[in-house]
């Protein structure tokens, strides 16, 4: 088996295994999409012979960390034919994306999986957690006098006013991605495949006379039983740059006529609306796995976000080889340094379980009483005090 990055003219046998794998049988304007996208320098592909077999990719991203923001490689296009599996071609391809991200000073390699089995081998963990949202229009009451400082806009106008209000807010929350041109152009690019039987994207922007604040991206679907209107509203996203706009832009959403349910998809697993509804037990929630993280430079990342409070910790990371030995992590509000020591840990964690309470949404506290950290309550409680975070990890960019 030959492992190489993936030429323009063996585009066609990329997106052959990705049909193979996801059950998928393209058409023509989602293959230009994927086109766009991929960075085929960034490819790993596996031939056996001339054929490509298996298939995996890197994009290049910038993700939110407590406090700041650092360079991740995105995982993505992972598959390999089912004729070709319990080959170790999978094992090969992930070693191979991960020494990428390296050679590209990434310290950290993220996913979305497709498979939970999969990826905690590669020292892959769960790091962000989103919720999705359901409640009968009737029921999503939230006050206000005024009509909502809220108008519908065209594609062509999200794709330059949006941007700005999503890079001021996706800096407020761990996991949250920086998106590109290009992959703004790909998520707004709305494809009949994509809709599932709800209409296109319709586009409402947050501006109070200040300038735009805050948008809302959803689509309908819709639905009469009996003369009576049955219709879905479905929330891709909503993104505000203070209380005004979201609370406004909620209002918009919750008042568009002829709706008897709002569905709402990735969200933050705690927001406000929690709190602004006369009757919250109707706002139904399921939370859900977010992005997968890896670390591959252990001080880099501990030293590239901040922590809430000032501390230090010697923590032993106990596997796997590459990121293996002892760290001193000393951080606060204002700064942090990493670097290896020989002190004694204060706890033992595996880079899985590291990069889960990486950004905050996981505890050690209980992965201690799972068996998979080691430490005294003392040392556990301080590393949980200092890696909690004030925002929730949050992320609506897919890839």
């Amino acid at each position: 088996m030959d492992f190489r990055p993936i030429a323009e003219y063996e585009f066609d046998g990329y997106i052959n295994v990705l049909s193979h794998v996801f059950a998928w049988d393209p058409k023509p304007e989602e293959v230009e999409l994927e086109r766009k996208q991929i960075e085929l320098d960034r490819t790993v592909g596996a031939f056996d012979g001339d054929t490509i077999v298996g298939t995996g990719a890197n994009l290049t991203f910038e993700m939110t960390v407590p406090g700041g923001s650092l360079p991740a490689g995105g995982v993505t296009a992972i598959g390999v034919l089912p004729s070709h599996r319990r080959r170790g071609i999978l094992s090969e391809m992930m070693r191979r994306l991960l020494d990428d991200s390296r050679d590209h000073e990434e310290p950290l390699s993220i996913l979305w999986a497709s498979e939970a089995s999969i990826y905690g081998r590669y020292g892959f963990g769960v790091t962000t957690r989103s919720a999705r949202r359901e409640i009968a229009r009737s029921h999503a009451k939230i006050d206000g006098d005024r009509p909502p400082a809220v108008r519908l806009i065209d594609k062509d106008e999200a794709l330059q006013v949006f941007p700005e209000i999503y890079e001021n807010v996706r800096r407020r929350f761990p996991g949250m991605i920086a998106r590109t041109p290009g992959k703004w152009e790909v998520d707004l690019a709305d494809l009949e495949s994509w809709r599932d039987g709800y209409t296109a994207n319709r586009f409402a922007l947050y501006d109070a006379g200040d300038g735009p604040a805050g948008y809302a991206r959803y689509r309908i679907k819709e639905r009469w039983e009996a003369g009576q209107p049955k219709s879905e509203l479905l929330v891709a996203e909503v993104v505000a740059g203070d209380d005004s706009a979201y609370r406004d832009l909620w209002r918009f959403l919750f008042g568009v006529d002829l709706i008897e349910t709002v569905k709402l998809r990735g969200r933050p697993t705690r927001e406000p609306l929690d709190h602004m509804l006369a009757d919250p037990r109707r706002l139904t929630t399921s939370i859900h796995e977010g992005i997968w993280l890896r670390i591959l430079d252990v001080e880099r990342a501990l030293a590239g976000r901040r922590y809430r409070i000032d501390g230090s910790l010697v923590i032993e990371v106990v596997g796997p080889d590459d990121v293996a030995g002892r760290y001193l992590l000393e951080g606060g509000p204002d700064g942090a340094d990493c670097r290896r020591t020989d002190k004694t840990p204060d706890i033992a964690v595996p880079v899985k379980e590291l990069g889960m309470a990486y950004l905050g949404a996981f505890d050690f506290a209980t992965m201690a009483h799972a068996g998979v950290v080691d430490g005294d309550q003392t040392a556990i409680r301080r590393a949980d005090l200092m890696f909690s975070w004030h925002e929730p990890t949050w992320c609506t960019v897919g890839f």
